[in-house]
């Protein structure tokens, strides 16, 4: 949990002191995937997440430099700056290492510089090779030295690693373990796996001492399907998501985003928020 104002104080502006919850969109996927699809340009999905009451979004620190002024001229959302780039999701592609590859491409004084209200990592289990994983906790421990000493919350994306030991990498089991150890490791704020289940995931955030944030995943079949997640998220305990794609590359973005908010802060339900969001 947060230790000093700083950290206190930015993070207020991700998750709302009073209910807990939060409402943030991950939007740092072409530092992963390069190109990504998504149905609008950069600068016009930071316009309808401002319009949308987003909380937080992360960024990349290409995007931040070019497009971070534009938080402030629309009065947010507040910027997570992601600090590192893996080669984890070229899983089938010419590009795939035998394990994926983390390393970091800024640091927590280029968030500061920005303005930043937080900084993300990702923190992979399971590797082949362990000393992959070795470095994934190094990395995240210098991280959070320097997040701390600077007042920033630090988010830590615990995940296993794609074609490492675990062979279910979204196994309740495997989810609960490295979100717990990624709280110990000095994490703010926890974003991870999707479980399978609310009963799965209430399981787990029943024992985390830190609030969890949902990462979303590849964009699922509908509009419908991206709501219907978000209300399981928030009755599995979560304090809110961190979709990217589920969000950015929806049909209706502006009105998922929409729909997304009156789900985590207005408590609706799916089809209250639809209404809402004039779907």
């Amino acid at each position: 949990m947060p230790t000093t104002t700083g950290q206190q104080v930015r993070m207020s502006r991700l998750i709302d002191p009073a209910s807990g919850r939060g409402f943030c969109i991950a939007f740092d996927h072409a530092l992963q995937f390069g190109i990504c699809p998504g149905g609008a340009p950069a600068e016009a999905m930071l316009d309808m997440m401002a319009e949308a009451g987003v909380d937080g979004v992360i960024l990349s620190l290409g995007t931040a430099l070019r497009l971070g002024s534009r938080l402030a001229r629309r009065g947010g959302p507040a910027m997570i700056l992601r600090l590192d780039q893996t080669t984890m999701w070229r899983q089938g592609t010419p590009l795939a290492y035998r394990d994926g590859m983390t390393r970091l491409v800024a640091g927590v004084a280029d968030a500061v510089a920005l303005g930043a209200d937080a900084v993300i990592t990702y923190l992979f289990f399971g590797h082949c090779d362990p000393a992959l994983e070795t470095k994934s906790f190094e990395d995240c421990a210098r991280v959070n030295a320097a997040a701390r000493t600077a007042g920033m919350p630090h988010i830590i994306e615990t995940m296993g690693a794609r074609g490492g030991l675990a062979t279910d990498v979204f196994a309740p089991e495997l989810v609960a373990y490295h979100t717990r150890v990624g709280a110990e490791m000095g994490a703010d704020i926890i974003k991870t796996d999707w479980p399978g289940s609310a009963a799965a995931l209430a399981s787990i955030t029943a024992s985390l001492p830190v609030p969890l944030l949902m990462a979303g995943g590849p964009r699922g079949e509908s509009d419908l399907g991206t709501l219907r997640l978000v209300a399981e998220v928030m009755a599995g305990g979560a304090a809110g998501i961190l979709f990217g794609r589920q969000i950015f590359d929806a049909a209706r973005p502006l009105a998922v985003m929409k729909a997304c908010r009156a789900i985590i802060h207005g408590g609706a339900t799916v089809e209250e928020a639809m209404a809402g969001a004039g779907f």
